[in-house]
């Protein structure tokens, strides 16, 4: 069992990431008593919430108990945010559960809509919730909001959809997970966006272009396996914002943006033990 940074006890939300491949795993977690929900991060990471008042210490054991039956591993716990019944607001945008159905006349410019579902990206997560910190700076700092836009591991959309929302003209979202890539071309319709942001199931390793923002909402071993990718993607002067990583692996960021040729004007965000990273270059 790896270290669970459960020092984070002054309230607020408990997130547990799990890394694990047995089928079994997601529906396990989610029947355990307390869990509020799982998401998929990555294709063996997943992250549960614990229910509002949930003791931590039991809670965690039970989580423990699944991931040692099931031959997964906590990789990280934390409390973030204040609790799941506090209004959600990502990079000045609130967000809000809706559907086609419940949001037809709506003004789609008020909020940002998501289906309820499973795909990572609620806007209740800290690292989402770092990653809109990150665009909000960018946003408040540039003459005009960078594009094009590629949002790696896009999940519901959210972010895909804050920058098109924030200026951002053409948005790639990318995401491997098939229910993801679906629920976000449903969210980007809902928000009356199709025409700036293309979500797609396309490889990263094959992608072609030049992206003046690169946004990745990843586990930390998603992102440190593409992050060679990202020097022949961004543009000279790109910006590269980054979350879903503890204190620890930012350093280990930091080493391999080095040996990658990728540096510049640097800003870290903190949430609870999750850190998020605004890198100019």
């Amino acid at each position: 069992m790896n270290q669970v940074f459960s020092e984070y006890t002054g309230g607020g939300c408990l997130y547990v990431l799990v890394r694990g491949n047995e089928p079994r795993l997601s529906a396990s977690l989610s029947n355990l008593s307390g869990c509020n929900g799982v998401e998929r991060l990555a294709d063996d990471i997943l992250v549960l919430s614990a229910e509002p008042e949930t003791g931590i210490d039991d809670f965690l054991c039970r989580v423990f108990g699944v991931t040692t039956e099931l031959g997964a591993e906590i990789v990280e716990a934390s409390l973030g945010g204040d609790g799941e019944r506090q209004e959600t607001v990502v990079a000045g945008f609130k967000v809000e559960a809706g559907t086609a159905e419940t949001t037809a006349g709506l003004p789609r410019d008020q909020a940002i809509i998501l289906e309820p579902g499973l795909a990572f990206g609620s806007g209740q997560h800290p690292s989402t919730r770092l990653m809109g910190r990150g665009l909000a700076y960018i946003n408040g700092h540039a003459d005009s909001f960078p594009s094009p836009v590629l949002d790696i591991g896009c999940g519901s959309g959210i972010l895909s959809i804050i920058c098109a929302r924030l200026g951002g003209r053409r948005v790639l979202g990318l995401d491997i997970n098939p229910a993801a890539v679906a629920g976000a071309r449903r969210n980007v319709i809902l928000n009356g966006l199709e025409g700036r942001v293309r979500i797609s199931s396309e490889p990263i390793e094959g992608l072609k272009g030049s992206f003046a923002l690169i946004t990745a909402n990843i586990s930390p071993f998603v992102l440190f396996k593409i992050a060679p990718l990202l020097p022949g993607l961004l543009a000279p002067g790109g910006i590269l914002i980054m979350a879903g990583m503890c204190e620890a692996q930012m350093d280990d960021l930091w080493n391999i943006l080095w040996q990658i040729g990728l540096d510049g004007r640097r800003q870290v965000y903190s949430d609870g033990a999750w850190r998020g990273l605004v890198l100019q270059t």
